[in-house]
């Protein structure tokens, strides 16, 4: 399992603003493709549109970084994501590699991100030889960590897993979520409306609400799956991203923004993928 470790702190703005994004699906040869859409192309468009948004304080990517764990991925996105100049922070996913605590880059994926008034906690759902996520117990002792904290403090807490703890509606992607997710959202309710939740793994915008905590979901910077499909289904909708403001007083605002510079395609008919 790819250890998170580590905290950061960021000067920004009273209202900080942050960019999700996920599932970027890279292959181990530049050019390579998921479904038919070439992935590193469609990374770029979506970067392209991050840059438009400018400022961005950060930039959290939600899992699925790479498409077949190949190494070269990984340094391909390093390179893409560098280039906008703004700090980004990673969570690995059900695709991914696991590292060795040595790897080259694993300063990107640290535990927490501290804002003037906001604290943001990775979270790891990554469950080595699986497709569904879970929680180990030191990713839940994080968790029950950060919640006692703002408990305390008084700050909002945002958190990021690859992997959503609420089902979304399609059966087929509900059935490979968080398998300890009911443990994670009891703990996060105590929160209550000063706790959001960004996730990537479903490739579809949601929203969802647990007790007051609100549970988002984001487009992929590749392909699309289908809202509330009972079984494996893309969507032709374009590659995405998330942007999340983040006021002084804990309130906060959100958009989806998707690339409308570049057209992409894939096979609606697909069965599936690996």
């Amino acid at each position: 399992m790819n250890a998170l470790a580590g905290a950061m702190r960021l000067d920004t703005a009273d209202a900080a603003r942050i960019v999700q994004l996920s599932d970027t699906h890279l292959m181990a040869s530049s050019g390579g493709t998921l479904l038919g859409l070439d992935t590193d192309a469609s990374l770029a468009a979506v970067c392209r549109l991050v840059a438009s948004l400018a400022p961005i304080d950060a930039l959290l990517l939600t899992g699925d970084l790479a498409g077949d764990e190949a190494e070269s991925a990984y340094q391909r996105l390093d390179q893409v994501v560098s280039a906008l100049g703004v700090p980004s922070f990673w969570l690995p996913g059900n695709h991914d590699a696991v590292w060795s605590e040595g790897h080259a880059l694993s300063h990107y994926f640290q535990r927490s991100l501290h804002l003037p008034h906001w604290d943001v906690l990775m979270l790891n759902t990554q469950h080595a030889g699986a497709v569904a996520g879970h929680l180990d117990e030191v990713e839940v002792h994080a968790l029950r960590n950060a919640v006692a904290q703002a408990e305390t403090s008084g700050r909002p807490l945002l958190v990021a897993t690859h992997h959503p703890l609420l089902p979304v509606g399609s059966k087929w992607l509900d059935e490979i979520g968080v398998q300890n997710a009911a443990e994670a959202l009891e703990v996060l309710a105590v929160l209550g409306e000063r706790a959001v939740v960004v996730s990537g793994h479903v490739h579809q915008d949601s929203a969802q609400v647990h007790r007051g905590v609100q549970c988002l979901t984001s487009p992929s910077t590749c392909v699309q799956f289908a809202p509330m499909s009972a079984e494996f289904q893309l969507d032709a909708m374009a590659p995405g991203c998330r942007e999340l403001t983040l006021h002084a007083d804990g309130s906060w605002e959100t958009a989806v923004h998707r690339v409308t510079d570049e057209m992409f395609s894939v096979d609606l008919n697909s069965p599936g993928y690996a």
